[in-house]
């Protein structure tokens, strides 16, 4: 406050001074003034003198009047100035306060001040340059406290809107119109349909009157004949009917057979004397499948391709394969899926699948080359003679032994916590899942979800098991400890006993835990993000559709398989050179619980395990890197890298630029399958000889790696936006050279007819640059 006060009062000091000193500069005016009247008064008086002295001669007067004269005119001139001086001074309160007013400004809106000043003049008139009335300064300062800090209310804005308003309200009034004549349509069809139901209901009454009553006996001998035309066959409608009841659920032949019977009898009257038989309905069945099913594996026949799909059950004590054919229905344009054979099988291997497949193909004459697409939810089958290499094998691959190894550990845990059958009576000491939580719960506060059935032919369930084993080894441990002595001291069956024994020696067994370690490092870093990747979806949006890019559903992968193909298998390569460094945590835990023959054999199994898994990813996912398939990197990010490359190696061409890396690598991979005898691009290749359009578009497609780098070759960072943009512009079309001169010419004419405020000239002044700062800092 002190500080404040001092400066109010040397501004006050500063001010008062300013006054004092401009009050001094007046009167020292007005004693100028004065000072000249005195002079004038002196001199009128020596005239008045020089006139009395009649004794001077005639020259010397006149010399003297015209002196006189002068006088009195610079008298009279001084005078004036003094008027003058006088009227300044009293106009001079107002010039001060402007000054001070000035003055009194803060420095950064001086600049403002100065503008305003200069700017707030008259543009045109006879008073061009002059600071424009208090009226009109009012009238400006209303329009701005009235539009300040609205958007788009300038002159040139408002113009626009009105104009935008104009044309709207013309296409509202066209569309009004439109409907207007559309409504009158509407009520002359209105009024026509009207006209045609009273027409119809007439009809309908006129048909009513004319019928006759039809007797019951009528009836039933018109519903035989429907049934049964002739005593030697049966009609098409009765066959329909008969297949379609049978397709209803597991309907049998005789319960067909039966519900023919009643719904005949029901619409009769009375029970049919001579029906169709079981053997007959079974023909029918037959022959309308196989006559449908020639016509589907007709088309499969001539599509330009095929899938094939695979999928094996066990029904009791037969395994059932079933083989189904996947193509483009042409009639329907829809995918469409068929049931090709239906086949009972002694063992699911390689050789037993592949053998079916073959025959079947072979005995339909279609074309294996066709065939792009292979569709299973197991491929436990097609690795044939499963080594378990790495962790030792067992007899079966389902149900427990009491054989050390981690699938049985992982069983007998999920057994001993989630095992217990609700509907089984006879549970040891009661107990069921539920109650082994509880006592979790109470003796060491552990909460646990529902264990996972660990499978063999599923491993993403037995990987799944073996996470929550790790998670919870260390309660298991203490729980069953606890459990144990519980337990011994009551009646408790001795299998059930033996289970928890066996278990608690299982989760002490530093060699069994070693290997569910492995089996998940493995899995976390390989199986999972394989997985993931095949039933994930592509996020990148790939189909246009309704005037939109939307996304390919969740699976449709296969533009992005040849390069995690790629990606998987260096992966499988470096863990095969380096296993011992990918392992490396479970090797020393190993190193230091086991022996140094369990090691030595620990360190084996690894080896071979992980060199049997990358051969048999070499065997299934390797043609993902070779012709055809990998003609679906097509649908790829790296799209255009392969057209390139494709563009050189298949198709003879010059490379059209220097490649990068990655453009030589599929190079010399398509170059590999073609000195290998692969010659299959699904046909792409035919296509581009054929047709010179598209060949000219692929060749367009593969030189350019999108607009940007169209833009780093047709362009350089010295050029302005507007050139920029005239060099892409002419990039994506031949220039058209008929005419080119008249055109220009009419462009040059209507560009100078343009009126110069209708230009977007470039705005300027502090506003402007405030406006770019603050932009700048948000």
């Amino acid at each position: 406050m002190g500080i404040y006060r001092s400066n109010k009062q040397r501004f006050h000091l500063k001010n008062a001074r300013f006054k004092k000193h401009q009050k001094r500069l007046k009167e020292k005016a007005i004693e100028e003034t004065l000072a000249k009247i005195d002079r004038v008064l002196v001199s009128f008086e020596g005239v008045l003198t020089s006139i009395d002295g009649v004794s001077a001669s005639i020259k010397d007067a006149s010399v003297s009047i015209e002196e006189a004269f002068v006088s009195i005119e610079e008298a009279s001139a001084s005078i004036e100035e003094a008027l003058v001086s006088i009227e300044e001074s009293s106009k001079e309160p107002q010039r001060t306060e402007l000054i001070s007013t000035i003055r009194q400004l803060p420095e950064e809106e001086l600049p403002s001040a100065n503008q305003l000043i200069s700017t707030m003049r008259y543009p045109k008139g006879p008073n061009e340059g002059k600071i424009i009335s208090p009226y009109l300064q009012k009238k400006t300062y209303d329009y701005l406290s009235q539009s300040l800090y609205k958007p788009k209310s300038d002159y040139y804005s408002l113009q626009n809107s009105n104009l935008k308003l104009k044309k709207t309200n013309n296409e509202l009034f066209q569309k009004n119109q439109k409907l207007i004549k559309r409504t009158q349509s509407l009520g002359a069809k209105a009024q026509h349909i009207k006209h045609q139901k009273s027409k119809h209901i007439a009809e309908i009454r006129s048909l009513v009157r004319r019928s006759k009553q039809i007797t019951n006996e009528e009836f039933r001998e018109k519903v035989k004949t429907i049934f049964n035309p002739n005593k030697n066959f049966y009609s098409s409608n009765t066959i329909w009917l008969a297949t379609n009841i049978l397709q209803v659920g597991e309907m049998s032949l005789r319960s067909t057979v039966e519900c023919m019977r009643l719904f005949y009898e029901f619409l009769v009257g009375e029970p049919p004397r001579d029906w169709l038989s079981s053997s007959t309905l079974r023909t029918w069945h037959k022959d309308i499948s196989e006559l449908q099913f020639n016509e589907q594996i007709y088309q499969v026949k001539n599509a330009l391709a095929f899938g094939i799909m695979v999928d094996e059950s066990t029904r009791g004590q037969l395994k059932n394969l079933i083989l189904c054919y996947q193509y483009w229905d042409e009639k329907n344009q829809l995918p469409n899926v068929i049931v090709a054979q239906l086949q009972n099988v002694i063992k699911c291997n390689a050789n037993t699948v592949s053998d079916v497949i073959i025959n079947h193909i072979q005995e339909y004459g279609l074309d294996i080359k066709k065939c792009i697409v292979w569709t299973t939810d197991n491929t436990s089958y097609m690795s044939s003679d499963k080594k378990q290499e790495a962790f030792g094998t067992l007899a079966n691959t389902t149900g427990f032994s009491r054989k050390p190894h981690l699938y049985n550990l992982l069983y007998l845990a999920w057994k001993l916590h989630d095992g217990y059958d609700s509907s089984d009576r006879d549970k040891p000491l009661n107990i069921n899942s539920q109650i082994i939580r509880n006592l979790y719960d109470g003796l060491l506060g552990f909460h646990y979800n529902q264990y996972q059935l660990p499978l063999r032919t599923r491993w993403g369930y037995e990987l799944r098991t073996a996470k929550q084993y790790v998670d919870r080894r260390i309660a298991h441990i203490e729980f069953t400890n606890w459990f144990i002595n519980e337990i011994e001291k009551h009646n408790t069956p001795k299998q059930y006993f033996n289970d928890w024994c066996l278990f608690r020696s299982w989760l002490l067994d530093p060699k069994l835990n070693i290997h569910i370690k492995c089996l998940i490092t493995f899995a976390e870093h390989f199986y999972e993000p394989l997985m993931q990747f095949i039933i994930g979806q592509d996020k990148v949006p790939r189909i246009y559709e309704n005037n939109q890019l939307i996304n390919l559903l969740p699976g449709r992968r296969a533009h992005e398989m040849p390069d995690k193909v790629h990606e998987w298998y260096e992966f499988l390569q470096e863990v095969a050179k380096n296993f011992e460094m990918f392992f490396a945590n479970e090797l020393l835990e190993a190193l230091d619980a086991l022996t140094s023959e369990e090691f030595g054999i620990l360190f084996e199994n690894l080896e071979k395990g992980i060199t049997k898994a990358l051969d048999y990813f070499e065997k299934w996912l390797s043609p993902w890197l070779h012709l055809p398939l990998v003609v679906c990197r097509l649908g790829s990010d790296n799209a255009r890298s392969f057209a390139s490359s494709f563009f050189h190696i298949v198709l003879k061409k010059p490379w059209v630029k220097l490649p990068n890396d990655l453009e030589l690598r599929f190079a010399q991979e398509l170059e590999d399958d073609l000195k290998n005898g692969k010659t299959d691009s699904l046909g792409l290749c035919e296509l581009l000889l054929q047709d010179d359009g598209f060949l000219k578009e692929f060749e367009e497609f593969s030189t350019v790696e999108g607009l940007f780098n169209k833009l780093d070759l047709k362009t350089h960072p010295n050029m302005l936006l507007s050139m920029k943009q005239s060099k892409l512009r002419l990039s994506s079309s031949q220039i058209d050279k008929e005419n080119l001169l008249e055109r220009l010419k009419k462009m040059q004419v209507n560009r100078q007819k343009t009126p110069l405020q209708e230009l977007n000239l470039q705005q300027f002044g502090p506003e402007v640059a405030s406006n770019i700062f603050n932009n700048l800092l948000n």
